[in-house]
């Protein structure tokens, strides 16, 4: 690993706010996405780095140049070396793909759009997070960055029909639904259920499975109020880490809960199928449009577990189909949240749809998303 700021000629530039091993929905799909294109092209990926250090590294033929970070915050990291990087690569690359939101890249690109290189968007989710911040930034740079783009991907047709700002962009989209890694993500022998039992003070005896970060969007209050709703025999085990994790555990204790929800918070990634499989059911209860997908419902359809979604008019309820491979309910209702989980449950939809289920995750298959990114690309 070499700390330099000098720079190769590359045919194509990705921009992401993080990249491989950082571990998260959307850097799972920019380490796809370098790694498919550069089976015939030279890629670049500018990144941000976890700490205040330039680093320049080559791994499976990608040229991957992690940026010092000053700021870095849940969305948006902040570089005083991107201005000066971002020009010198940019200049020689053939194509720049953008990962949005990310930030200071989009920010930066509007101030300087002399670049003749064919530019690409691959449009992550809207923003919705942000209050009065937020519109403004839809309102004054995001239409303009989108003016600017040659193409635009996005990862379901929901996103686009239910998208305010997508709607005027409809002849520049591309639709590349997202994937799972089928080879990996496949039902197995359920032998963590037995150690996940063994965490609850009683053994519960249905798994109600979450996995994924402990953010405001998750919606995870209105799952953990389903638990009261839900008899004792029901246990809740949610995986994952962030901001939102003690305020969870204490709200589990005011609702009398605490001793029926069970928090681990990391899972090898070689180990992640063992857990979708030893759940009855997997709920991804997202209250915002900040889930533009939920690769993580996918993993645990691979795996032939049944889901359940919320309806936000974004990925999660386009390989979701309600009623065949679990069902899609209206966000912030706790009492239909608890209804569904029992009814998937007491059903044994994980035993009598499993085939259904696998079925469907496979249509989402990693060799169809690399075929579909070399046609658009």
């Amino acid at each position: 690993m070499e700390e330099r700021s000098e720079v190769k000629a590359t045919d194509i530039l990705i921009v992401n706010k993080a990249y491989y091993p950082e571990i998260g929905g959307v850097e799972t799909v920019v380490k796809v996405l370098a790694e498919s294109l550069s089976h015939k092209k030279k890629v670049t990926v500018l990144t941000f780095n976890k700490s205040n250090l330039l680093s320049r590294e080559e791994t499976n033929g990608i040229e991957i140049i992690r940026l010092p970070s000053i700021f870095r915050g849940k969305t948006v990291r902040i570089s005083i070396k991107f201005r000066e990087l971002f020009l010198k690569i940019s200049r020689r690359a053939r194509q720049i793909i953008f990962n949005f939101p990310t930030g200071q890249p989009e920010l930066y690109y509007l101030l300087y759009r002399k670049i003749q290189s064919e530019k690409i968007c691959v449009y992550h989710a809207d923003i919705v997070e942000y209050g009065v911040i937020g519109a403004v930034y839809n309102l004054f740079f995001v239409k303009r960055f989108l003016d600017s783009m040659d193409k635009i991907i996005v990862t379901s047709p929901n996103i686009v029909e239910s998208s305010n700002i997508l709607k005027d962009y409809k002849e520049k989209i591309a639709v590349i639904p997202l994937f799972v890694d089928t080879s990996h993500f496949y039902p197995r022998n359920p032998n963590k259920r037995e150690y996940l039992v063994s965490l609850f003070p009683k053994p519960p005896e249905k798994i109600v499975l979450y996995i994924g970060r402990l953010a405001r969007y998750k919606g995870l209050e209105y799952l953990t109020r389903a638990m009261t709703m839900l008899e004792e025999k029901y246990g809740l085990v949610i995986i994952g880490k962030g901001r939102k994790e003690e305020e969870l555990k204490r709200f589990a204790q005011k609702l009398e809960v605490e001793k029926r929800v069970v928090f681990l918070d990391h899972v090898p990634y070689d180990e992640l199928p063992e857990y979708y499989s030893a759940a009855d059911v997997f709920v991804l209860p997202s209250i915002s449009r900040a889930e533009a997908f939920g690769l993580v419902g996918l993993e645990a359809m691979a795996c032939g577990t049944p889901v359940i979604t919320t309806e936000l008019g974004t990925g999660t309820s386009y390989y979701n189909i309600h009623e065949k491979t679990g069902l899609v309910v209206p966000p912030k209702n706790s009492k239909i949240l608890a209804e569904s989980i029992k009814r998937i449950c007491e059903s044994d939809w994980k035993n009598t749809k499993k085939d259904i289920i696998i079925k469907r995750a496979k249509e989402f298959s990693l060799e169809m998303f690399k075929q579909r990114i070399e046609e658009v690309l």
